[in-house]
């Protein structure tokens, strides 16, 4: 079963380029750039699968309201982003989120549009542009484990940062465009292996009563 839906997630990418030449130069660029990620090639398939499950779901149930909805998945975990008309709307699209099977974890960032000007507000793509331009020559920013989307003014982020530090500089980058009004972070922090590796065979000293 992986391998199939592998190969339909590969195959998809032949589908963004019109030539044959354009075809191969695609799937060439996007299966490379997508191994270099933390999750590898094989992660960011797996993800893609289970965004496509959402979506599916999602459609399955007759949530129409879900086309005003973002998904992304990193690392099996969901962040939901848009705006809906009501509570229950809102939990629906969580609740069938969450019987995706894979699915580990759910972000929901979904707000009602009673409370929001999301519609009002024209700066999204242009903030979403100025990120990336920001972070990709960031050398101190492995940007490419990142995913984020802005709406309403608020950029969200997902993905795994290296270390503290990079996510502050990352956020930092965000902060500093005009027309963000906060910055809301799911991104996890990489794991530092120990220097120190435990030696099975070493004998633990117990202290023993007289």
């Amino acid at each position: 079963m992986r391998r199939r839906l592998t190969g339909l997630v590969l195959g998809g990418f032949l589908l963004t380029s019109c030539t044959p030449v354009g075809m191969l130069t695609s799937l060439g660029t996007t299966a490379g750039t997508y191994a270099m990620e933390e999750r590898g090639l094989q992660g960011v398939t797996d993800d893609l699968t289970l965004k496509a499950d959402i979506i599916t779901k999602w459609a399955n149930e007759d949530l129409s309201y879900t086309t005003n909805l973002t998904v992304i998945v990193y690392n099996a975990k969901a962040l939901i982003i848009g705006a809906v008309e009501t509570e229950e709307q809102r939990a629906k699209a969580v609740a069938k989120t969450w019987e995706v099977t894979g699915i580990q974890d759910v972000f929901n960032e979904i707000i009602l549009q009673a409370e929001s000007d999301l519609q009002n507000f024209a700066y999204d793509t242009w903030i979403d542009t100025s990120l990336l331009a920001s972070v990709t020559f960031d050398a101190q920013i492995m940007d490419i484990n990142y995913r984020f989307e802005t709406e309403g003014g608020t950029v969200y982020l997902i993905g795994l940062a290296q270390s503290p530090a990079e996510l502050n500089r990352f956020i930092a980058h965000a902060k500093s465009i005009s027309y963000v009004r906060k910055v809301v972070s799911h991104v996890e922090i990489k794991p530092r292996k120990s220097m120190f590796k435990q030696n099975p065979n070493k004998l633990s000293l117990k202290h023993e009563p007289a």
